[in-house]
């Protein structure tokens, strides 16, 4: 247990509460960070508009401004501890997404199965899904409005 000491209070945090902290504050400065860049970068605006279009996405005009805006939104919520399963599940199915439309047309073809798992679980996507199904089953960790919102949640 790591000890804090919050307004002369001495409290007890569990060290898993500390890295589900990590993980969601990190993955959520990620997600933050991409979204934006993707919208008001034009140079990144523009690889995302063509990786959507040789992906074969319906829209890619839309779905690219409408994804870079779900991932910036996702993970701000993700960095603030709001609503932080919803958005966890959202960037979840895009990267999802991006595993099937893109992520495993990078494996080279003709490849034994340890070589193409090998390359499989080297795409980042895969990684990102792992991280966000923590969050998505986890309870809401310290620092977060989804714990305060819960704690101050009426019992029915």
């Amino acid at each position: 247990m790591f000890k804090l000491i919050y307004d002369n209070q001495l409290y007890k945090m569990p060290i898993q509460q500390l890295v589900l902290f990590m993980i969601r504050i990190s993955i959520g400065i990620f997600f933050f960070t991409t979204g934006f860049n993707k919208l008001f970068v034009e140079k990144n605006k523009l690889i995302m508009l063509e990786t959507m279009t040789e992906a074969g996405i319906p829209f890619p005009e839309i779905m690219s401004s409408f994804v870079s805006a779900t991932e910036m939104f996702a993970g701000l919520f993700l960095i603030i501890g709001l609503l932080t399963q919803i958005s966890s599940i959202l960037l979840f199915i895009i990267c999802l997404t991006a595993l099937y439309t893109v992520g495993i047309h990078t494996i080279p073809n003709g490849l034994d199965t340890t070589s193409w798992l090998s390359w499989f679980f080297y795409i980042h996507d895969l990684l990102y899904m792992f991280i966000l199904a923590i969050l998505i089953t986890s309870r809401p960790s310290i620092l977060s409005l989804d714990r305060i919102l819960s704690k101050n949640r009426p019992t029915s």
